[in-house]
């Protein structure tokens, strides 16, 4: 039986997930917490999946499965989240979430992420792949050949250093709305829509 523990802070999704694989024989819910805080103020042991909403953030550098993954080692980390955050399925992955569904994907379909977790040890829902594979041709993209000019490239490396549009204005010779024009040229190059994705191809 595989052990089962859920943060998530909508508690209706965490009950109605909870009563669902109570009828499953390979998987039991041991605690549910409403944030990473409480999940570690009275820790499980013996845990081997943890489904949660906790996303990355590259901007802010900060990775919610650090701390997971170094309490718990062996277990499986499932992204669970919304579909206007599906977009952060590849960063998720890199930074160390083993699977990667919508909230709206069917509880079958969670099921099956959790049985591929476990035996092929990740698993991506058909709903969040076309985000994932978004970001793998951005990322293919990014290292191909001279596909970014010198300035470009330039000015990904200042965003990625944290540098504010004034900031990288000055130390390109652009104005601030040159630099605004430059950005928007390179999401195009690499078909992204955000200085996160930016971000998350250029660094990872």
């Amino acid at each position: 039986m595989n052990k089962v523990s859920l943060i998530d802070e909508d508690i209706i999704l965490m009950s109605r997930i909870s009563n669902f694989l109570m009828y499953k024989e390979k998987y039991i819910v041991i605690s549910k917490n409403l944030d990473e805080d409480s999940f570690f103020k009275n820790p499980p042991v013996d845990l081997n999946i943890i489904i949660t909403n906790l996303l990355p953030n590259y901007l802010e550098k900060i990775n919610p499965y650090k701390s997971l993954k170094k309490e718990f080692p062996l277990a499986k980390i499932l992204v669970l989240t919304h579909q206007e955050s599906a977009s952060k399925v590849y960063e998720a992955i890199k930074m160390g979430a083993d699977g990667f569904c919508l909230k709206n994907d069917l509880l079958d379909d969670l099921e099956k992420g959790l049985d591929n977790m476990m035996e092929f040890g990740n698993y991506i829902s058909n709903s969040a792949l076309p985000f994932m594979v978004k970001s793998l041709r951005a990322k293919s993209n990014f290292v191909g050949e001279d596909i970014l000019s010198v300035k470009e490239k330039q000015i990904v490396k200042l965003v990625c250093q944290g540098q504010s549009y004034k900031m990288i204005a000055s130390e390109t010779d652009l104005s601030i709305d040159g630099v605004r024009y430059y950005l928007m040229r390179i999401y195009r190059k690499l078909e992204i829509n955000s200085k996160a994705e930016l971000i998350a191809i250029a660094l990872f």
